[in-house]
């Protein structure tokens, strides 16, 4: 109840505010919406029920229905990916019964700089950098909150008999997934890196956008086309005089956070949803480049951003 009464009380300001100061800045903050976004994860959060479906909807996508250790998801080259499995009959409200999960955290991983550490990091950087991808580009549905102390990792035995590391996500009481007009944009964005046809998908983001005052502004379309461009040819110019594009070499939390600075800076309105993914990409890309720096994020990328997250 208290919750509630807070966010009704949270809800009426932000209505409030909207009506009496019709000022387009005010128009662009978009406070309902932002309001009606927080409220949603408040109660998601609160609500243990929706971690449970969370789980489930995971383990379906990432093939893990059955239960058992030896499943694996062919978008990862066998690679194991695990969540907790929600017990039947122990999942209500207030109540989540969930498997056991054992496991060492992945912060371990990154504290061995030892050789043999450095190659256990590198074998597990693959396949967690491998899961966001497929949860955001082949899936839709992503963990929001992908902080080291949500992932486990442990050794597994595959299908060839050798060992691998199986990654294990806790904790998906916070999910979200964008809408048909955010995620083509999000596509067209990586896409337009991939390809370095950064002003074509800021051209695109400006049509598509719900809300946009760019339009109104002789030139601030081509503008932000320009800045858009602007940004993916930076990309491709790291790749060439750095020698790749590794997580050590570019900052790609850092291209959506500055995508996002964009878009606010030209009046380009974006679903929060969008701002839970690039949070999400800012932590996991600062854990992927503690693990290995080296990583190659258009190998990884390729196949979801041309071919839908299937190889």
């Amino acid at each position: 109840r208290r919750v509630e009464r807070d966010l009704a009380l949270l809800a009426r300001g932000a209505d409030l505010l909207e009506a009496l100061v019709p000022l387009e800045i005010v128009r662009m903050l978009g406070a309902p919406r932002a309001v009606r976004t927080f409220a949603a994860v408040m109660r998601d959060q609160v609500d243990l029920r929706i971690e449970g479906r969370n789980l489930d909807t995971f383990r379906q996508n990432f093939g893990r229905t059955h239960g058992g250790g030896g499943a694996t998801d062919p978008t990862h080259g066998g690679d194991v990916v695990d969540f907790p499995r929600p017990v039947s009959g122990w999942v209500t409200a207030h109540v989540l019964v969930e498997s056991l999960e054992e496991g060492t955290p992945v912060a371990d991983y990154c504290t061995d700089d030892s050789e043999r550490g450095r190659r256990r990091r590198a074998a597990v950087a693959r396949p967690l950098l491998l899961s966001f991808l497929k949860m955001v580009f082949a899936d839709n549905f992503v963990h929001c909150d992908l902080h080291p102390g949500n992932i486990l990792v442990r050794e597994v035995t595959g299908p060839d008999g050798g060992r691998r590391h199986a990654v294990v996500f806790l904790d998906a009481g916070l999910a979200t997934s964008l809408g048909p007009g955010d995620r083509r944009n999000l596509m067209e964005l990586f896409r337009a890196v991939v390809l370095d046809r950064g002003a074509e998908a800021g051209r695109l983001m400006v049509d598509r956008a719900r809300y946009e005052r760019c339009s109104d502004v002789p030139g601030c379309t081509e503008a932000f086309a320009a800045g858009v461009g602007g940004l993916v040819r930076e990309f491709h110019a790291s790749r060439q005089a750095e020698g790749g594009l590794t997580l050590h070499n570019v900052k790609i939390g850092s291209l959506l956070g500055r995508m996002l600075d964009l878009c606010r800076v030209h009046g380009v309105e974006i679903d929060p949803g969008m701002a839970n993914i690039v949070l999400s990409t800012l932590v996991l890309e600062g854990l992927g480049r503690s693990l290995d720096p080296e990583l190659n994020l258009m190998d990884c990328a390729v196949p979801f951003v041309l071919k839908g997250g299937k190889v």
